[in-house]
């Protein structure tokens, strides 16, 4: 019994090897090792090893074969892999601050739960909206750059935001009506989906959708702010899924599988999901062959969240085992963050869910109300308050 289930282990072993082992490079190919900048829109996977940057090409044999048995077990031991928990949080670029914060306050009735500064640029606000205790997978946060072009679309950048509420139809249609009232730009209701979806614009031309589900069955699982300019039942309730737009498909979608462990939902082939799936936890991949441009408008990064620094850890060594750079582990104070750029140039962090928007001594009743500092800017306060306008 035990041979023949070992047998049968080696047997899909030497299928799984082989399945997604490509021909290897014609002899004479040569690379060059080439170092990886987080900032460096160009850093991109090899096309003939599939590698992302580092050694590779070498030779027909002995590495580069290495390193496909070792892509090939890690697909195979999947299991055993760190893992993401779905979005953490998406990150915007504004250069209108006073009138972001009255269209994601008033307008869209999300919760300011944190007004401080973006850490590597200490002129620019970095504001968080959220649910009402600023639970992760709800933050769509804005760095505040003043002058700053528009957006322009196309591939290498997030192309939607997707917003998650509750209800179905009915609740689409009360956020119609409330958009038509305060001249919001939206399309109509979208029925093409799992889930019904109306899109929209904020006044800088930032595009969001909200795709609503149907009533859950225990909403003491959300977390609505009670600010929702529309009723509780039907108010935004966190994130739901992003959209990135690339130039390679299938290269983007393979870094997503192999790397990142998303799987393609058997049901759409744009679709890719973590987990079991659902709100929260999916992406969508489009194709482009305009080059794009994040601005304001735009979205600056995507963040996915795990439980810990452990797991965040686990990370670092996952995407050091394909050569990927990254920004090693940054202490952002409410959460510790990994940065790393896929094929097509898009931003991603991996976020910790912890320690959380209380870790600066603010209250969940007084969430948002002052500008908060790490204690490593804390020292700055004064020449920092000095350099922003107030929002109000």
């Amino acid at each position: 019994m035990l041979s023949n289930g070992l047998d049968g282990f080696f047997r899909r072993l030497k299928l799984n090897i082989f399945k997604i082992t490509p021909k290897p490079p014609k002899k004479g190919v040569t690379a060059i090792k080439r170092i990886g900048n987080i900032n460096d829109q160009s850093t991109l996977w090899c096309q003939v090893c599939k590698e992302f940057n580092g050694f590779h090409c070498l030779s027909d044999s002995g590495p580069y074969r290495a390193s496909r048995l070792r892509i090939s077990l890690n697909v195979f031991f999947m299991s055993t892999l760190p893992f993401l928990c779905g979005l953490h949080h998406v990150t915007d670029i504004t250069s209108h601050a006073r009138s972001n914060l009255d269209f994601y306050t008033r307008i869209l009735g999300m919760r300011l739960v944190k007004k401080t500064v973006n850490q590597d640029d200490v002129s620019a606000y970095h504001l968080f909206y959220s649910d009402a205790v600023g639970s992760p997978g709800c933050d769509l946060t804005f760095f505040d750059w003043r002058n700053m072009p528009k957006t322009r679309h196309g591939s290498g950048i997030v192309s939607e935001t997707a917003l998650r509420v509750l209800g179905g139809i009915d609740s689409l249609n009360i956020w119609g009506d409330w958009f038509e009232e305060q001249g919001v730009t939206h399309g109509l209701v979208d029925h093409s989906g799992i889930f019904p979806s109306l899109p929209f614009q904020d006044a800088e031309g930032q595009r969001l959708r909200l795709i609503a589900e149907p009533a859950d069955s225990t909403p003491e699982r959300f977390h609505p702010w009670r600010g929702s300019p529309v009723p509780i039942q039907s108010a935004i309730v966190g994130l739901s899924a992003v959209t990135l737009t690339v130039a390679n498909f299938e290269l983007t979608a393979g870094f997503l599988i192999e790397v990142l462990g998303f799987r393609l939902n058997p049901g759409d082939g744009s679709l890719f999901e973590l987990g079991e799936g659902g709100a929260g936890a999916q992406l969508r991949l489009l194709s482009s062959p305009t080059q794009g441009m994040a601005a304001a408008g735009g979205v600056h990064h995507v963040a996915w969240a795990v439980p810990d620094l452990d797991h965040q850890r686990a990370w670092v060594e996952r995407l050091a085992e394909f050569r990927v750079p990254t920004s090693g582990v940054i202490n952002r104070f409410y959460f510790q963050s990994l940065y790393f750029r896929i094929p097509g140039g898009i931003l991603f962090e991996i976020a910790t869910n912890g320690p959380g928007f209380t870790a600066d001594g603010e209250t969940l009743d007084h969430l948002g109300e002052a500008l908060s500092l790490p204690p490593f800017l804390e020292e700055m306060r004064p020449s920092i308050e000095a350099g922003l306008e107030p929002l109000l």
